[in-house]
């Protein structure tokens, strides 16, 4: 997975890059993903070192917005360009660009269709820092900002070895300068209003960049973080990375919604399915435990259909019912009114059906796996060669997905974007449509 696909990067969006561990790094990761379908300006509103001159193919000294006239033309011969400020008084870096000339580049961006990445901050080449007071320096029209962190801080001293500014994140922490850092304590600095969160504007999506994750140690370490982070309603996401190797992602964590479809009327079984019982549950419970079971949250339950007596079912669950009054308009219409209360803050959504039995928790968590590895739009289940349900959707396909018509369901996006495919056992293919399909299941219970 590239590393602009993991923070989701694409033409016209404003990124500004914070913290330490690698953000000049990443930065020229991206700009060379992006070469050959995008162009991109990056700048600063921070010193930056000589050597970062290479981060674009040009390079344009701006001191005032007078002096990007050249800009569009230089962006027309090649992909990226780096517009700073003159060179540093005394020092081998360039100035960061003053707010007229980085306004005068956010409109510029936007005209040509083109990615603004901002360098916001500096950290002495450290892997975790505490902001100043003056920092970091987000424009209001940043709409992602990427907190960085290099997980090889993870056991080390918190001192100016490792950590820039080694007093103020032990204020904000509450740690003795020189005892160890842990991956709570990352997690907590970042999730800091004058931490990692400072001067993040309140519209800006916020994607967590977990750097230097090299050894499975540091991988195991950038998990915890990323669980504990997706505590924090104001993080959408956080990247398990190594920006500087050829495959620069390892994981994308996001918060993964569940949607059970239980609103259909069941008329070929005699009976509503989803309120049968087998194993001492209720079918419907049997979808919400493999939801909850791989931490789905939160996990919305669309009835319809004798839409009281599946409420009654599910009484004591810590689930999101939502009623469906056109159920039987088709699967598209639960489909719409399930999403509607998560698509907002979810990177995915597993959609599950109330007729699936023999879907467990470890099905549903192998989807979630492959997402966070791929992000691929779609992840489904295959088994014997046929593709079945459930399946994850990418926050990527929620558009099409909402404009799905009649009974189809999320099947009419199958020929339009790529699919992961999770293989499974025979026995996941099992549903329940007729009175025939019941007796079989009756005959396994």
């Amino acid at each position: 997975m590239r590393l602009a696909d993991a923070l989701r990067i694409a033409p016209k969006r404003v990124v500004a890059f914070t913290g330490a561990g690698g953000k000049s790094t990443a930065i020229g990761r991206i700009t060379s993903e992006l070469s050959n379908e995008s162009r991109v300006i990056i700048t600063s509103t921070t010193k930056l070192h000589h050597r970062q001159s290479s981060l674009a193919e040009s390079h344009l000294i701006a001191r005032t917005p007078q002096d990007l006239g050249h800009l569009p033309s230089m962006l027309d011969e090649c992909s990226s360009v780096l517009v700073t400020g003159e060179v540093a008084e005394g020092e081998p870096k360039w100035v960061g660009v003053d707010a007229p000339t980085l306004d005068a580049l956010h409109t510029l961006s936007q005209e040509i269709g083109c990615v603004l990445l901002i360098e916001a901050d500096g950290a002495r080449g450290r892997s975790l820092k505490a902001p100043a007071d003056h920092e970091p320096v987000v424009p209001h029209y940043a709409d992602l900002v990427v907190p960085v962190v290099g997980l090889d801080v993870i056991g080390a001293p918190l001192n100016d070895e490792w950590v820039h500014r080694p007093e103020r994140a032990s204020s904000l922490l509450g740690l003795i300068e020189g005892e160890a850092i842990k991956p709570e304590h990352v997690s907590a600095l970042l999730c800091d209003p004058s931490g990692g969160l400072k001067g993040v504007p309140e519209e800006a999506e916020v994607r967590v960049l977990l750097n230097k994750a090299e050894t499975l140690e540091r991988q195991e370490h950038g998990r915890t973080i990323a669980s504990l982070l997706l505590k924090a309603s104001r993080m959408r996401a956080a990247v398990i990375s190594s920006v500087s190797q050829a495959q620069p992602v390892h994981e994308v964590f996001g918060r993964v919604a569940g949607i059970v479809l239980a609103a259909g009327d069941s008329k070929r079984l005699g009976q509503l399915k989803q309120l049968v019982h087998w194993r001492g549950k209720t079918l419907v419970m049997h979808a919400v435990e493999a939801g909850m079971g791989a931490d789905l949250r939160p996990l919305v339950v669309v009835v319809g259909a004798e839409g009281e007596a599946v409420r009654k079912a599910l009484e004591k669950e810590t689930v999101i019912i939502v009623d469906n009054p056109d159920w039987s308009a088709g699967l598209s219409t639960s489909l719409r009114v399930g999403l509607y209360p998560v698509e907002g803050n979810s990177e995915a959504v597993v959609v599950l059906l109330s007729d699936m039995p023999f879907v467990r928790a470890e099905h549903v968590g192998a989807l979630v796996q492959e997402h966070r590895r791929t992000l691929s739009p779609l992840v489904a289940p295959r088994a014997g060669g046929r593709r079945t349900n459930p399946v994850l959707f990418d926050r990527s396909t929620f558009f099409d997905l909402k404009a799905v018509q009649g009974d189809q369901g999320g099947r009419a996006l199958f020929q339009k974007f790529p699919i992961a495919w999770v293989e499974c056992e025979e026995a996941i293919l099992f549903d329940i449509d007729t009175p025939e399909d019941l007796q079989r299941l009756k005959e396994l219970e």
